[in-house]
């Protein structure tokens, strides 16, 4: 008689064990100055956030001499001029801090990031890295803003200098500059806590530990449920299959007369028990060959709450 191995029943319940969001508000431009924006927590002296909030105060002062109407902005991601600056995404990280604060302050209208980046990217393959003044007019003048903030992140000593540029969208003329030196700890520990790195290999560790979850963690949900609901699938048959057939076995081996036929369908629940374990092995393998070569190197940058809204993607 065909009965199973040892080896099947233990996989089939190894296979069952391991079976186991982003909204955007639309705003509307109002038409004449309303009511203030709320104000950004209060920020501890000599803080990164504090360094930020002296930039955003010397820029917001020369937009407010300039009109008292709204004005449309376009804060540019920062330049790093350095090889830690640039893997820390502190250029990013800076300019988001910066355009956060701007944004709170009455009268300021901000691009949208999403409508910002590609006409960035495109700007600076044509100046071939950091951007000018005329680039960042030429930006402003694409994405219908007044003015565009550019700026910098260069170590200096024990410290990061900040170096913010306030750029006539219709001339390019520097209309204000300011800077600021923050502590270099505290830039480095804000990137640590705001900065997450995926990455093909991350996809492809998580699809091991669970089909579908690296293509989830990838962005694509609709791929990694696939993944998940196949296996989950063939999971749940080699356990429906192995339980109905140890209890056709059990029903045999009673050796009576009316149990004889149970053999062959004990044999057939265990064959489905293999199938099932063989077609789960091949989503699980797939699902992780899948996760890696969809996956791609993306830092995020999540900004605290309170901060500016949603997180910014940034890619090396």
């Amino acid at each position: 008689m065909k009965m199973p191995t040892s080896v099947s029943t233990a996989l089939s319940w190894g296979l069952a064990a391991l079976a186991a969001s982003a909204a955007q508000a639309a705003h509307a431009a109002p038409a004449a100055p309303g009511p203030a924006k709320p104000k950004p927590p209060s920020d501890a002296p000599g803080s990164v956030q504090a360094g930020v909030q002296a930039l955003s105060d010397a820029l917001a002062e020369k937009l407010t001499a300039r009109s008292k109407g709204f004005r449309r902005l376009a804060v540019l991601p920062f330049d790093a001029l350095d090889a830690e600056a640039r893997s820390k995404e502190l250029g990013r990280i800076s300019s988001e801090l910066l355009s956060a604060r701007l944004a709170a302050r009455p009268g300021i209208l901000q691009v949208e990031r999403s409508q910002l980046d590609g006409v960035v990217g495109e700007i600076k393959r044509v100046e071939q890295g950091e951007i000018s003044p005329e680039g960042a007019a030429s930006v402003g003048k694409l994405l219908g803003a007044n003015e565009v903030v550019v700026g910098s992140v260069a170590q200096a000593g024990p410290s990061y200098l900040l170096t913010a540029r306030l750029v006539d969208a219709e001339t390019g003329q520097i209309l204000a500059a300011a800077d600021q030196s923050v502590t270099r700890e505290g830039l480095i520990a804000l990137s640590e806590e705001l900065v997450e790195i995926k990455s093909p290999g991350g996809a492809a560790l998580r699809s091991l530990a669970v089909p579908g979850w690296g293509q989830i963690y990838n962005g694509d949900t609709v791929r990694g449920v696939t993944y998940l609901t196949l296996f989950a699938g063939a999971a749940g048959t080699a356990i429906a299959s192995a339980v109905l057939g140890a209890g056709a076995e059990d029903e045999y081996n009673q050796n009576e007369a009316g149990t004889v036929s149970r053999r062959h369908d004990a044999n057939a629940h265990y064959d489905r028990v293999n199938y099932a374990l063989i077609a789960g092995g091949i989503v699980w393998a797939a699902a992780v060959v899948d996760a890696y070569l969809t996956g791609r190197e993306v830092r995020l940058i999540h900004l605290p709450e309170g901060g500016g809204g949603e997180a910014a993607a940034a890619q090396p």
